[in-house]
């Protein structure tokens, strides 16, 4: 079980001070005891420039964890594995595969993992570990696989594919979250919430036995979501007595407005440089 920890957003969609920078993506460090574990890469341009100005180490790094195969959550990798050698990248298989956004005017838009990252992936080979199922970082810290889509807990379809022409679509098997059992309670970190906020904590729960989290940190993405759908996000909230929620990246204004309206001073604003300690 960590006794300490410390949550670091390195990239995300805004930023609260003039020297950093924003890009549409996410990453987070985890500082967990003596452990180092980097959530996502966002897209690549300003990993970097922020952990510097953030005085902010990205070496050692004990693992990699990317939440799924997104080019705003793995862009940053083959700059990041140009400097460190992590001892594990964990990642889902489904993550590899080609995905896309429909346009309105063909061709479509690539959003998988870059090429460059690819290949960098490529060239540690022998530390990727595959996450099908729930999988131990390091002690205390884990990634939960693949996550069961339960119809009644579902949220509005994805909108992404497998194939250029937009006929196939992606599930994202691939999505995942890391959940951290601390001393004072459960910490969920999401990428995406892609299977869905409801999905994802009942999963953690299954996993688990806990029924409570302390916090709830990441992309929630809740931009297009129904109304029910949010009430139905707000209660698996409330009902695990959360006393931080902490929604980025993809959540939406709209989503993060509604939040904040059900929960109030619980809700934290997180930017790039928030920090999170426990």
């Amino acid at each position: 079980m960590i006794e300490r920890l410390r949550v670091t957003v390195l990239a995300d969609n805004c930023v609260a001070a003039p020297d950093l920078l924003a890009e549409h993506g996410l990453s987070i460090l985890v500082d967990a005891d003596d452990w180092r574990i980097l959530f996502d890469t966002g897209q690549g341009e300003v990993l970097r420039p922020n952990a510097d100005v953030l005085g902010v180490s990205l070496c050692p790094l004990d693992a990699v964890v990317l939440s799924h195969g997104h080019y705003d959550h793995t862009g940053g990798l083959a700059g990041l594995l140009r400097e460190v050698t992590p001892s594990a990248v964990f990642l889902h298989p489904a993550a590899l595969q080609q995905k896309y956004a429909r346009r309105d005017n063909p061709p479509n838009r690539s959003i998988g993992i870059p090429e460059s990252s690819r290949q960098a992936l490529e060239s540690v080979q022998d530390r990727i570990v595959q996450t099908q199922s729930a999988t131990e970082v390091v002690p205390g810290i884990w990634c939960t696989g693949e996550i069961p889509r339960l119809a009644v807990n579902g949220q509005t379809g994805t909108g992404y594919f497998l194939d250029a022409d937009c006929r196939r679509p992606d599930p994202i098997a691939d999505d995942q979250a890391l959940f951290i059992e601390t001393t004072n309670g459960l910490v969920v970190i999401a990428g995406c919430a892609h299977a869905g906020v409801v999905n994802t904590l009942d999963h953690i729960s299954a996993l688990t036995g806990h029924q409570e989290a302390l916090a709830l940190i990441g992309g929630l993405h809740l931009g297009r979501a129904t109304h029910q759908e949010l009430e139905n996000c707000a209660n698996a909230i409330a009902s695990r007595n959360c006393r931080i929620l902490a929604p980025c990246h993809c959540t939406g204004m709209g989503a993060h407005s509604f939040l904040r309206t059900r929960f109030h001073s619980m809700v934290r604003d997180v930017v790039v440089g928030t920090e999170l300690v426990w």
